[in-house]
């Protein structure tokens, strides 16, 4: 018999207490009890040190940066491959964020019934300050499949989206697996495409969605300083990447995903914003003029945005990964 698992939950948070009280109270609401956790707060007040106090609870923890590390650098920091506490598995929980009380229980039940260093949970959508959307929409539903994912069919999910979802991340605390991206890419909404570049070996899909991700404004959000340039400039060069390395075996994958999903107009524009117009096969399907216009955009981009992506690509960071799919 498996002794039960220790989770180990990393929470980022900045300037939001109510929102942060909010995530705390979910985790207490937990009916699965072996789970400590650790605030990681990137303030400038001290109302989320009072939220942890008024909570009152021996099982969360509180840390104050000595330094603003700003949203990318904090959120990075949670997924330090270093144990905070007695855990076996980490996982984040940003302050935006909440789950239902049976989450942990869920990731326990699975990780129960087979040995996954990682493992990436389906989430609900929140619109904040209204309510919950339908159960059918999803984070991830529909672009994994549910058990097992090969990291090839990851990478090919880069060529139409970010890859992994940042909140719905649960990782084996054995100094095995670092999805820390590093200090070298600064802009919250490229680190998830980058920490997807990271994973070489398969991981556990679970479709049930029992954390939520809320949607918020731009303006109001992590990412509010970011331009859309840049992370297009961004993923432009991760796309880049993982076609040369990858070929024509991840743009088989990255077919069948658009297919499946009704978006092949996003892959021949991803594609042709990288400069391959030739390889979507589906520009004589009446969308050459979408092609095109994205060709364009994509050449101006390398012509007036540095590529905030560049060092991290180099380090030798990347994960292996076979091209057999």
């Amino acid at each position: 018999m498996k002794s039960q698992i220790t989770f180990e939950v990393r929470i980022a948070t900045c300037d939001r207490p109510g929102m942060l009280c909010r995530a705390l109270k979910s985790l207490q609401s937990q009916n699965y009890p072996n789970w400590k956790a650790i605030v990681f707060d990137d303030s400038s007040s001290s109302e989320p040190r009072e939220v942890v106090q008024g909570i009152s609870d021996d099982r969360i923890s509180y840390i104050h940066n000595p330094r603003r590390l700003g949203a990318a650098g904090n959120i990075d920091q949670c997924f330090s491959p270093t144990r905070f506490s007695d855990g076996s598995y980490a996982c984040l929980l940003e302050d935006d964020n909440f789950w239902f009380p049976e989450f942990l229980s869920l990731i326990s039940d699975r990780l129960g019934k087979g040995d996954w260093n990682l493992i990436l949970a389906n989430q609900r959508i929140s619109d904040e300050g209204a309510s919950l959307r339908p159960a059918s929409e999803t984070t991830r539903g529909g672009w994994f499949t549910a058990g097992g994912v090969e990291p090839l069919d990851l990478r090919a999910t880069l060529l139409l989206m970010e890859g992994l979802s940042n909140g719905g991340l649960i990782w084996r605390l054995d100094g095995q697996t670092n999805l820390q991206v590093g200090s070298t890419v600064q802009e919250t909404g490229l680190q998830e495409a980058c920490r997807s570049l990271l994973v070489g070996a398969p991981f556990l899909f679970v479709e049930e969605a029992l954390a939520v991700w809320t949607f918020m404004p731009k303006s109001e959000s992590a990412r509010a300083a970011e331009r859309g340039r840049c992370i297009g400039r961004g993923m432009q060069s991760i796309r880049d990447f993982v076609l040369r390395r990858h070929g024509e075996s991840v743009i088989r994958v990255a077919r069948r995903i658009a297919s499946r999903r009704g978006v092949t107009d996003r892959l021949v524009e991803a594609l042709s914003y990288s400069g391959r117009p030739a390889l979507a096969g589906e520009c004589r399907q009446g969308r050459r003029r979408l092609a095109y216009r994205a060709l364009a955009k994509g050449w101006a981009a390398r012509m007036v945005e540095a590529d905030p992506c560049a060092a991290f690509l180099k380090s030798g960071r990347v994960a292996a990964v076979s091209d057999l799919a």
